[in-house]
């Protein structure tokens, strides 16, 4: 099994060196790939090839999963969390002084 990064620089090294092969990887990447790789892109997976020109760059962003991106809490979890809301473990001072907050 290839990494990402190994496939990528292999299509482009046989795509610079093989000019049909570059105008198939643009014009039907799946084929191209399946053909080259000896391998079978899944059903929903879409490629899409892009050719560089000299006044372009192009930067391409990983997929994150949303289990991997920052989750927005609710009004009533920021509450809580700030100490505005009861939870289990909370037991109010035994102490009386002014400024102990302990149990």
């Amino acid at each position: 099994m290839f990494q990402r990064k190994d496939l990528d620089q292999k299509l482009i090294e046989k795509a610079l060196k093989n000019e049909a092969f570059r105008e198939q990887l643009l014009e039907n990447p799946e084929v191209a790939i399946e053909q080259e790789m000896g391998m079978k892109i899944p059903e929903p997976m879409k490629i899409k090839i892009v050719e560089e020109d000299p006044q372009t760059i192009y930067l391409v962003l990983p997929y994150v999963p949303a289990s991997e991106t920052q989750v927005e809490l609710s009004e009533t979890e920021l509450q809580e969390i700030a100490g505005g809301g009861t939870h289990l473990g909370y037991c109010p001072p035994r102490n009386t002084t002014p400024g102990y907050f302990g149990c």
